[in-house]
């Protein structure tokens, strides 16, 4: 097996901004914007981690490693070690398993209110990551890095393997991170037997303090009951834990959720808007197709009203480029530029139709 050593920065949970004094929101587009990859290594983002290492010119050296196509750019089924440095030594921060390592630095840009833009070296699914407590980074590698490099790659036949390898076996605590999917459902242990306290309680963690993983303890215990919930108290708990969902970055499990509010609901503009987004990102771009229409066809286009749905419009087109759907999307447009559309959408379609013509 292939093994590569990144030497990053050193952080407490690599799952963000660490901080409690911003609010959701401010917390949400915070992270959007920030530049430093690296404090999300351990994040599970929808099931994979996304590991991120400022190399030098941004490229992973896989000279060592060889391949049967001289011209690939990636190294499958890799071990993936995290170190940082402190007075000289290197210490294990921790490692993915089976991971897939890039040549080249991903990029991957996320959508309007669902996620954060991807910059990563390396990926591996959530369950294959593991990220030690801080106490228990304890074990030091002596690795000889390259000059002005802060990666090294080898295979099993490296003298370094068996030690990490020995490691990796015998440790036997437990790990900071968390996969998403298994607390998805966690309940609170004796809990009250009252929904609405029980809710209350989780729009405090949800909004107050951006402790969402104990506001889904709460939601999840609060839907115990509900059975003795109306359905507008139910279709609030499904809300606000496919919004903590949401802001944990599990949009598989999100989307349910808030499909669960629509079926009760009917129609909201905003929540709808952002399904697509999250319908899109999960590929499913025949319910991303017909919640558009869903939009298209309830909203009467006024002078307020012609931003959001140009942008609807808009997306309706680039879901169908993203399927090749060519010779659809270019009716649509066509037929877009003969009703009435504002002047700056008029300009983007008129200039996608030229190119795809």
């Amino acid at each position: 097996m292939n093994f590569i050593i990144f030497k990053i920065n050193f952080s407490k949970y690599y799952n963000g901004i660490e901080t409690k004094n911003l609010n959701i929101y401010d917390k949400f587009y915070q992270e959007k914007k920030s530049n430093n990859p690296e404090i999300y290594n351990f994040q599970d983002y929808n099931g994979f981690c996304y590991g991120y290492a400022p190399l030098k010119q941004g490229v992973v050296n896989l000279s060592k490693i060889k391949f049967s196509n001289d011209n690939s750019t990636l190294s499958d089924n890799t071990l993936v070690v995290w170190v940082y440095e402190k007075n000289n030594k290197n210490y294990i921060v921790g490692w993915y398993k089976n991971a897939t390592v890039y040549k080249f630095l991903q990029r991957e840009l996320s959508f309007p209110s669902v996620g954060r833009d991807l910059y990563y070296n390396t990926k591996a699914k959530s369950k294959d990551c593991y990220l030690l407590k801080e106490e228990d980074r304890t074990f030091t590698l002596d690795i000889p890095f390259e000059k002005d490099t802060n990666f090294y790659m080898s295979t099993e036949n490296d003298i370094l393997y068996p030690k990490i390898l020995s490691y990796i076996s015998s440790y036997n605590k437990s790990f900071a991170n968390i996969n998403i999917k298994d607390i998805i459902d966690i309940k609170l242990e004796n809990c009250p037997n009252n929904p609405i306290l029980l809710y209350k309680r989780a729009t405090i963690y949800l909004y107050n303090e951006n402790n969402f993983i104990e506001a889904l303890r709460y939601i999840n215990s609060a839907l115990d009951f509900k059975e003795n919930l109306s359905q507008k108290e139910l279709t609030d708990l499904y809300y606000i834990k496919a919004l903590c969902l949401q802001f944990l970055n599990a949009f598989d499990y999100s989307i349910i959720y808030f499909e669960k509010v629509i079926s009760f609901i009917k129609y909201d503009l905003d929540i709808l808007r952002n399904m697509i987004y999250l319908y899109i990102y999960i590929n499913d771009y025949k319910k991303a197709l017909s919640t558009c229409d869903k939009i298209l066809n309830k909203e009467n286009r006024t002078e307020i009203s012609s931003i959001y749905l140009d942008e609807i419009l808009g997306i309706k087109v680039d879901i169908l480029l993203r399927q090749n759907k060519i010779s659809e999307a270019k009716s649509i447009i066509k037929d877009i530029l003969n009703k009435c559309c504002s002047e700056s959408l008029s300009l983007h379609f008129k200039a996608i139709l030229s190119a795809l013509e």
